[in-house]
């Protein structure tokens, strides 16, 4: 059981940094579902920068996080700025990063379909006492998800940046009539969800797997905004549903390693089946609170 738990938390741990900074972006009335492309630059940054450092993991992360804060930055521009439409924008990065990672893995690196670092100073994972026997040993990146859960749990509850940013997405005219500087606060949400979706992009190349492959995000971008439909303000919930489709997906890898005769295609679609019935059922939820708090 431990070991299906532990797998479990590693695989929720990308789908959770990206579905935090999509859930920023949302409360700020960004709808982003670019997540995965930001994820996919990030995962080929983070092995460039284990390269271009002999081997450092940390050099990996920083230039993984400063690649997903430029894309971050080019969404941005392109959405608030020139006042582009947001699922425009996003499909827009999403293809993006799918032909400009091929492109940059040939240009600078001379290859195709994959790029590994030919040394990685990986990082020890973290052993907590007691916590460790129920999940096992953790990458530090997992912890530091857990501890932005509850710095954006506490951001959005008990503060005024918190009441802004939830001000922008919910009655922007009202927050400029206020003084509030509306496109500040959707830029830095983004900013910053560049920056979580470039560190989650980096552990999945660098933590999980030692290497880059083209498209190795694999739709983990678009689970990850699962998450944040069917968390909507809450980051509990959000970490929550991360955990549910990290274990889904552990325990298809696992169904899959028994041999139970099952189909791979169809132990495969298991993580995406159960992000479907999350979105849909998440969806229902926010739709009848609106209603009954409308009174209808």
């Amino acid at each position: 059981m431990t070991d299906i738990l532990s797998a479990s938390v590693r695989i929720a741990t990308p789908i959770l940094l990206a579905a935090l900074g999509g859930l920023l972006c949302f409360r700020a009335g960004v709808f982003n579902i670019g997540l995965e492309g930001m994820m996919l630059i990030g995962s080929l940054a983070g092995v460039a920068g284990v390269i271009w450092s002999n081997g450092s993991v940390w050099a990996g992360f920083l230039t993984a996080i400063a690649a997903g804060v430029l894309v971050a930055e080019l969404f941005a521009f392109a959405s608030i700025r020139l006042r582009a439409n947001y699922i425009i924008v996003s499909l827009a990065i999403n293809m993006l990063a799918l032909g400009l990672t091929s492109f940059l893995l040939k240009a600078i690196f001379q290859t195709t379909g994959a790029l590994r670092p030919p040394v990685i100073n990986k990082l020890p994972d973290i052993d907590i006492p007691l916590l460790s026997k129920l999940i096992g040993k953790q990458s530090i990146v997992t912890y530091f998800g857990i501890l932005v859960v509850l710095i954006v749990r506490f951001v959005m509850r008990h503060t005024h940046v918190g009441i802004k940013i939830q001000s922008v997405g919910e009655a922007p005219e009202t927050a400029v009539t206020c003084g509030i500087k509306t496109d500040r606060i959707k830029t830095v949400m983004l900013l910053i969800c560049g920056a979580l979706c470039g560190l989650a992009g980096a552990y999945l190349s660098t933590v999980t797997v030692s290497e880059f492959t083209e498209n190795m995000v694999s739709g983990r971008g678009f689970t990850a905004f699962t998450a944040v439909a069917f968390g909507g303000s809450n980051p509990i919930v959000t970490f929550l549903v991360s955990l549910l489709l990290g274990f889904a997906e552990a325990a298809g890898i696992r169904l899959e390693i028994m041999n139970t005769g099952m189909s791979p295609s169809i132990v495969k679609m298991f993580p995406y089946l159960l992000a479907l019935v999350v979105y849909a059922l998440g969806t229902s939820i926010r739709n009848a609170t609106v209603r009954r708090k409308s009174g209808g």
